[in-house]
């Protein structure tokens, strides 16, 4: 079976229908509050020392292709990004959401100096090369995984970066954490497999680069969240070190998630 073919059918859902049952989970739901609860409950997981280290080459990136670029906030809900790509004083920024909502608190907050819109991520409705810098978080499992990712590179110059920050469905603990909390996520929404970030690094160039995160520091992370008032305690510190070498090998794919970076070819 062809690569392709393997791809679509990870792809679940017609993309249209996917989204509007997106916007309305957003629009009408409670995911985003229960991901916020889940967030605190178990808080070492996403302030780990492991975790940290992918923050900081998120900001890293930021900080290199922000700069007088054209910038698109892809999946930009209420605009929570906003302040940190201003920081490093881009040209324009402009953001995409299905949430109605979302995007009239992006305007509300940021419209004085960003361009917000109601946008289905599956049908951009830019031209091609249209930006430098195309940034997510969160974002590209929940859609039609080929589809979104090709607008991505089409709307992206040659030498343009593209860098989200995105769930890895391999991961046990994960996957435990997942089935623990429904009400935190969408019905459509599915982490990213070795093969559909395989597939888009090929997509976009040689030049693309990967970090991933969270394999033993995600049990002892909920174990922590409970038992340690830090997420800086010796248990996490010591599940970095072993996350740091599990991310040079083959298990990186079992990890919790991923910061891709990808460049398209000139």
């Amino acid at each position: 079976m062809s690569m392709r073919r393997n791809m679509t059918t990870e792809a679940s859902g017609h993309a249209p229908a996917r989204a509007e049952r997106e916007k309305r989970e957003y629009d009408e739901g409670t995911v985003h509050a229960e991901s916020d609860r889940l967030h605190r409950r178990f808080a070492h997981v996403f302030s780990c020392p492991n975790t940290l280290r992918g923050e900081r080459f998120f900001a890293q990136v930021i900080s290199e292709r922000v700069p007088g670029a054209r910038v698109l906030d892809y999946g930009c809900y209420d605009g929570w990004l906003y302040p940190t790509l201003a920081a490093h004083g881009p040209g324009e920024v402009v953001g995409i959401d299905i949430s109605e909502k979302g995007i009239a608190a992006a305007r509300a907050a940021y419209g004085h100096a960003a361009q917000y819109l109601v946008m289905d991520a599956h049908r951009l409705e830019f031209p091609d090369g249209a930006f430098d810098f195309v940034v997510g978080r969160a974002i590209l499992h929940h859609l039609d995984y080929e589809r979104a990712v090709r607008e991505v590179h089409r709307v992206l110059r040659p030498g343009g970066c593209a860098l989200f920050y995105e769930p890895i469905r391999g991961n046990p603990a994960g996957a435990l954490l997942r089935a623990l909390t429904p009400r935190a996520r969408t019905a459509d929404e599915l982490p990213l497999s070795r093969r559909q970030l395989e597939w888009a690094a090929g997509l976009f160039g040689p030049a693309s680069r990967s970090h991933f995160l969270n394999l033993v520091s995600v049990p002892v992370g909920m174990f922590t969240s409970v038992m340690a008032s830090s997420p800086d305690n010796v248990l996490l510190r010591l599940a970095d070190r072993v996350d740091q070498l599990v991310s040079h090998t083959p298990l990186r794919y079992w990890m919790r998630q991923a910061v891709v970076c990808w460049e398209r070819a000139a």
